[in-house]
């Protein structure tokens, strides 16, 4: 789920020791133990470390048991209100009424809808506005027109009438949101499809963060299709530990390594979803302000946040605007971005102050 629309970025954070996109650097640990579950979700995959300090197999086969079905469970919960891939989500349920009802006066009614999908909405108008529409979870439609949807791409530049056919479908200017006593409320003024992407799997880590600190669990590392959150430290009095990965078309390989501790990551990067058309790269990230690819230099772009969902958003962000607008609006609203540029000699990196604080600490 959540994979292939939207703005469905190459997530490029690496760990070592995990999977080939994620290794966990752990070394060599005496008791306490790092505990460690995974599976399937949105299309991807969760990895989850933590420390545990229970002893005896069984006594962490249990303890594994027990938390893979908490995580399960919250996570079938979480897509059913945020998937656009389950046409019986709450997600789902909206898009399609707007799209089925393209023709009546969105301005009159309003519909409730849970706090989960609030709060990720309101944190998506937040980061629109403070991106001047960068980010933007309408931009569905032009993803899909130009070919980085769910649909089988056609690898050819879309015709001019029909990208500014799809511009009238895309703006977060059409959202509103209210809260009452009693409920969160949604209206879509104008025709609209939501899509979460580039948000929900960093909302999704945040969310599963907390759950382990309800279960007593304080150092941990929990990932979702690329996007990570570390809390705590490892035994030994160790951080965790995570590779950012060299934006390489054709291979995978460490660029640098940061420590982590009470904080989220996540990396948005054009290299690995794009076509070539009469000798012109077309990347996948899309700018909803203009209907077409981004044509700037920057490889990849890593931002640190306590949210993840904030970092995952502002990744996007960022890659749309390219790195010297990104870096700009980083230190307007001190974030920590870390971008790797294109050049005719190599990749160039480029931090924001905030990122050069945090590595250093």
């Amino acid at each position: 789920m959540f994979q292939g629309i939207g703005i469905l970025l190459s997530r490029v954070i690496s760990l070592f020791v995990f999977t080939a996109s994620l290794i966990l650097l752990t070394g060599c640990n005496d008791s306490p133990v790092i505990s460690k579950i995974s599976g399937p979700t949105m299309g991807t995959e969760y990895h989850i470390s933590w420390v545990s300090d229970k002893q005896g197999k069984e006594e962490l086969d249990n303890e594994k048991q027990k938390l893979k079905q908490l995580v399960d469970n919250l996570l079938i919960d979480f897509n059913k209100s945020m998937s656009t891939y389950d046409p019986s989500s709450e997600l789902s349920v909206i898009n399609n009424g707007s799209v089925q009802d393209a023709n009546v006066d969105f301005d009159s009614g309003w519909q409730v809808i849970s706090a989960d999908l609030y709060r990720v909405l309101m944190m998506s108008k937040q980061i629109n506005q403070q991106s001047n529409g960068a980010f933007d979870v309408t931009v569905g439609p032009l993803v899909n027109l130009w070919g980085f949807g769910p649909v089988e791409s056609q690898n050819k530049i879309p015709k001019q009438d029909d990208i500014q056919s799809m511009l009238q479908q895309v703006g977060s200017d059409a959202i509103n949101l209210r809260q009452s006593e009693k409920s969160f409320q949604l209206q879509l003024t104008s025709q609209r499809y939501i899509d979460l992407s580039a948000i929900a799997k960093g909302d999704a880590v945040d969310v599963l963060g907390l759950l382990l600190q309800r279960q007593g669990i304080e150092n941990y590392l929990v990932e979702v299709g690329g996007e990570i959150i570390a809390h705590g430290i490892k035994p030994k009095n160790q951080p965790w530990r995570i590779a950012i990965e060299a934006p390489n078309d054709d291979g995978r390989s460490v660029h640098i390594i940061i420590p982590l501790s009470n904080m989220g990551v996540a990396t948005s990067g054009d290299y690995r979803n794009f076509f070539e058309q009469d000798g012109q790269r077309f990347s996948h990230t899309i700018d909803g302000r203009t209907g077409f690819p981004v044509k700037h230099n920057l490889a990849s772009v890593t931002v640190l946040h306590e949210s993840v969902a904030m970092a995952d958003a502002w990744a996007t962000a960022l890659t749309v605007l390219g790195a010297e607008e990104g870096l700009k609006l980083a230190e307007k609203h001190s974030l920590a971005a870390y971008f790797i540029v294109r050049t005719d000699k190599g990749f160039e990196q480029h931090a924001s102050q905030r990122f050069e604080q945090l590595r250093l600490n």
